[in-house]
């Protein structure tokens, strides 16, 4: 859509309506694909369990009792597997615990494999070795992982390598944001008359498909605009260091955000090594108290190489929201808790500030699943308008730029066009338009 400059057009509204149209343009194709990779990736987990049923045979009913602690399933796995360093532990919810060990490779004496062993959360029963499920039931979800995980790689990085990808789709999101504040602008009447409020707020479904398109656009835009500039904000903060700084800055009152510094263990306490497993069975204890019914929670116990290492603990409370979320940080001597700010879920979500609690939404704000299945069908919504908006805005300005062309030699409505004429009523109509000749009788001379 060239953009013409009419009586009364100001410079601003001028430079406006250009950059709403190159930047438009521009990021246009890039902002499709995104928008449409994340309407399909929105509803993995609802595909996916709808596609797959659960096996009762597979969960454990939850009990009052409490779980099996740390300590006890390293004496299980030394018992089983002497000589064995246990590596991870993780509580499931309804689901047996496991524990991983790694066992050297029989191809290659020097390189091990994760070995995944599972007990019973209540009484420690040993219950066998986690196998590889062969099943139609595991195939299927193997390829709707998959699938799921090319949207997102599509999403995310346009299927690029992630050092090139990822700047592309975050600044072709930046252009975006501005595209559609610009658009805002263009939207805006100069008068606020009937026929204005009518073409700004309502689609005329009943006038041609160029009017409709351009109403799509116009007013389906405006409503959405908030919102989906909400959507866009919170996509830029994974990818653009300067913009989480900025946004982290803006919604804590001027607050830089701060640097990340890791913690260490204190490899001078060793000597408190059989101190360990009562204090750590006792913080791992109270974490399970707080959390009553995490969807999960996982220990990760560091190389033993590495002296200053410490052993984290994550706790996901939901499988589709993460705000609520908490990372830990332990001595592996001692079993005390280092408290650390190397994770943005270093503490708890009642413990944070306003601003931070908008970080730690973000994700949930971003994936729409902040309040569940509705506000997913929400992000859903916004998502496709999002992606329609780059559709509609070139159809409109392929329409104005080409498309009158197309029209100008076609003969009005209700007309025939001179070409097409029959022969007899072309040659009956020169007849009719000859200018009639009157013949005079000759005079005679008396």
């Amino acid at each position: 859509m060239a953009v013409r400059k009419r009586k009364n057009t100001s410079i601003f509204r001028l430079v406006n309506n250009w950059l709403h149209l190159w930047l438009g343009l521009i990021s246009g194709i890039i902002v499709f694909v995104i928008c449409l990779m994340a309407c399909l990736w929105v509803f993995n987990h609802e595909i996916t369990d709808l596609a797959i049923p659960k096996k009762e045979r597979q969960y454990i009913l939850a009990s009052s009792q409490s779980l099996i602690a740390p300590s006890r399933i390293f004496s299980l796995a030394d018992s089983l597997y002497p000589n064995t360093v246990v590596r991870g532990i993780t509580y499931t919810r309804d689901h047996p615990v496991s524990f991983t060990i790694h066992v050297k490779d029989k191809d290659d004496t020097k390189k091990t494999q994760p070995q995944v062993h599972l007990l019973h959360p209540y009484t420690g029963k040993y219950l066998g070795l986690q196998m590889e499920d062969n099943s139609e039931e595991a195939q299927l979800r193997k390829k709707l992982n998959s699938f799921f995980a090319w949207t997102l790689s599509g999403h995310r990085f346009l299927w690029l390598p992630r050092d090139i990808g990822r700047p592309i789709v975050n600044y072709a999101t930046l252009i975006f944001c501005l595209t559609l504040i610009t658009g805002l602008v263009w939207w805006y009447p100069k008068k606020w008359t009937k026929s204005t409020r009518e073409k700004s707020f309502r689609i005329k479904w009943r006038a041609g498909w160029k009017r409709v398109n351009l109403d799509l656009h116009n007013v389906v835009g405006f409503y959405s605009f908030l919102l989906v500039l909400l959507l866009a904000v919170t996509g830029m903060y994974y990818g653009l260091e300067w913009f989480n700084r900025a946004l982290y800055w803006s919604t804590n009152w001027g607050k830089p955000l701060a640097e990340r510094t890791s913690v260490h263990s204190d490899s001078t306490k060793i000597d408190q090594l059989a101190h360990f497993p009562k204090a750590f069975d006792r913080e791992i204890r109270t974490i399970l108290t707080q959390y009553k019914d995490p969807h999960y929670l996982t220990i990760t116990y560091p190389d033993t190489l590495k002296k200053d290492a410490t052993i984290s603990v994550y706790i996901r409370n939901d499988m589709d929201r993460q705000y609520n979320n908490r990372y830990y940080s332990f001595d592996q001597y001692t079993g005390t808790f280092l408290p650390n700010n190397i994770s943005l879920f270093n503490k708890d979500f009642y413990e944070l500030h306003a601003g931070e609690k908008f970080r730690r939404l973000n994700y949930d704000i971003h994936v729409g699943s902040i309040w569940g299945f509705p506000t997913k069908v929400l992000a859903f919504i916004l998502t496709f308008i999002a992606g329609s908006l780059p559709i509609t805005g070139f159809i409109i300005w392929y329409n104005r730029k080409w498309g009158k062309k197309k029209g100008r030699n076609k003969p009005l409505k209700g007309t025939v066009a001179h070409d097409a004429m029959p022969v007899q009523n072309m040659e009956a109509d020169a007849t009719i338009r000859k200018k009639s000749i009157r013949f005079r009788p000759k005079t005679t001379k008396t």
